[in-house]
């Protein structure tokens, strides 16, 4: 409310610079609405007040009623056009919506004003750590916390920047400036946690991780690496309490923090997989009724889609996002996969002679034949078959499912905690790090077809179990369709981006080695054990179409990189 002073001539005189106080004051505790309708009062006494029409537009931006916002901006901008705090603001309201390009104009003319502006340089060089020039964000960043060093979003923007520049120690001393300011960020503590993570201070992260859930609990990727600590911890069945609530709010498209790419990127290969899933889950009598009318809706979809491949991705139009909101990539069905009563891992392997054949090659490598028992695979394959967690699109047309997203169960952790149990010598002390599956397009077979296995490349672990679940009798060539490894380690020095996606430079890297490579072929219920760290990538493949002829494999990694 508006506060009075004195009364003059039967008429309230108002001070206005009390009530913009007020204002302030609401926006300061997050309340919106208070903040817009106390300075609608102070705009009917003064429709010029810009810092009241700021105000209203900071919060319309808070409220992510963009048009709303830029109204105001706009409006206050045509009263000042020299207030970079404005010119910022307006900037903002385009980041809000992913146009960066923008965004970045009004950043760069608020700097062109004041060129200390600490808003302004945070902002840009957080869009210069993210799709540019990382040397270049870093230099905005550190001017950022020079001009305002109590501008903590500055600290943990250089945090981060340091922290993907690979230098842990000033990401860490400059992500503990951020939190001394304000306590409150939750992708601060985020950010804590994941350097705390890298140090192999686990307590450390663990604390971390449960504040940033604590001042945002709708934050799924908190959810996700907290779930992942608990895993290396073996406090299984925690972890998977943690992964569950990942998934769940990652299926809802309304969370704020969902991935809303999830629900709108789509291909010709992962609508053709989702409707072979919906008709597989029909034929099992599984809600027959409902899969049925899903897949002739994903076939209508499909028909009306001019595909420009197999693999390509693209964006869904707002038709068909509407047509197929309550249904694509989404939680719609989920088979369970307890854990047994029995051992999962089969309990005839020779465990000494598999050791052997392991440390027998130079870098570490074997397979096992007839991996899991009958009822472990039957149930692996059932869950993977049935339930609808294939969210994650590549670009050779191949699908992926991760703990994340529906993906951890207490049968798939069992098989891996028996496994390293099982070979103490191969897995040392290592803990589970990671687990995901992908299921392959069959087409790939077909000359000039677009669809293809995974690219060479390395993983961020210790040891990786590669092992594949479909039927043998689906390969219709049994010398081939498994994984090639070569005998040529990733550098040491590498980071993950290098070693697990640049291609050019690993092909360089293997030429320069001329090193040697192991085919190991396709089988059902094989599972290969390798150093993480050598470069293999999936031989090419011959499958039998079907969906339950798609062929699938699961990965464990266990411990790190750095620890082969």
């Amino acid at each position: 409310m508006l506060v009075r002073i004195e009364k003059y001539s039967d008429q309230l005189v108002f001070n206005l610079e009390a009530t913009i106080q007020i204002a302030k004051s609401h926006f300061k505790q997050n309340k919106y609405q208070e903040t817009i309708n106390t300075c609608n009062q102070i705009l009917a006494a003064d429709n010029h007040s810009i810092e009241a029409i700021k105000l209203i537009a900071k919060s319309f931006l808070a409220t992510r009623k963009i048009d709303d916002a830029r109204l105001y901006l706009n409006q206050a901008l045509n009263i000042n056009p020299d207030d970079y705090e404005i010119i910022k603001d307006l900037g903002n309201t385009y980041q809000a919506v992913g146009d960066v390009n923008t965004a970045k104009k009004y950043y760069q003319k608020a700097i062109a004003i004041h060129s200390s502006y600490a808003p302004a340089l945070t902002n840009l060089g957080n869009i210069e750590l993210n799709t540019g020039d990382k040397q270049e964000a870093l230099s905005l960043l550190i001017k950022a916390t020079e001009s305002d060093p109590q501008l903590a979003p500055a600290w943990g923007n250089l945090a981060n920047g340091y922290f993907q520049t690979g230098k842990t120690q000033e990401a860490e001393v400059s992500i503990r400036k951020s939190i001394e300011l304000n306590p409150n960020l939750f992708n601060s503590h985020f950010l804590l946690g994941s350097i705390l993570i890298g140090q192999k201070k686990l307590p450390e992260a663990e604390q971390s991780l449960r504040k940033t859930i604590e001042l945002n609990p709708d934050y799924a990727k908190a959810y996700e690496i907290l779930g992942l600590i608990l895993l290396e911890k073996n406090e299984y069945d925690l972890s998977l309490k943690y992964f569950s609530e990942s998934a769940k709010l990652l299926n809802d498209p309304n969370q704020k923090e969902s991935n809303k790419q999830r629900f709108t990127i789509i291909s010709k290969a992962k609508i053709d997989h989702d409707i072979e899933q919906f008709e597989y889950l029909a034929s099992k009598k599984s809600d027959d009724k409902k899969f049925t009318d899903l897949a002739r809706l994903y076939k209508k979809v499909a028909s009306e889609i001019n595909w420009p491949s197999d693999n390509s991705l693209i964006t869904l139009n707002t038709k068909h996002q509407s047509l197929l909101k309550d249904s694509y990539n989404r939680l719609i069905h989920i088979i369970e996969a307890p854990k047994l009563q029995k051992e999962a891992v089969s309990n005839s392997l020779n465990i000494t002679k598999i050791t052997n054949d392991y440390f027998d090659h130079e870098f570490g490598l074997t397979y096992i034949d007839n991996f899991l028992s009958p009822t472990a695979i039957e149930s692996l394959r059932d869950f993977l078959l049935g339930s609808t967690i294939w969210f994650n699109l590549k670009q050779n047309g191949y699908v992926g499912a991760f703990l994340r997203d529906g993906f951890a169960n207490p049968l798939i952790i069992q098989i891996a905690d028996e496994l390293r149990k099982k070979f103490p010598k191969i897995f040392k002390n290592y803990p589970i790090n990671h687990i995901w599956a992908f299921k392959y397009d069959s087409r790939a077979k077909n000359e000039k077809s677009s669809l293809k296995g995974i690219n060479i490349h390395a993983d961020f672990a210790a040891v990786n179990v590669n092992f594949w679940i479909t039927p043998k009798e689906a390969n219709l060539n049994p010398n081939s369709g498994g994984l090639i490894v070569y005998d040529v380690e990733a550098p040491k020095e590498w980071d993950f981006n290098t070693f697990n996606n640049n291609e050019q430079k690993i092909r360089e890297e293997l030429k320069k080695s001329k090193g040697n490579s192991k085919v190991i072929p396709y089988n059902e219920n094989r599972a290969v054990i390798f150093n993480s760290n050598l470069f293999h990538e999936t031989d090419s493949y011959e499958f039998k179409e079907g969906y339950e002829n798609r062929r699938i494999n699961v990965t464990l990694l266990f411990g790190r990189r750095e620890d082969s």
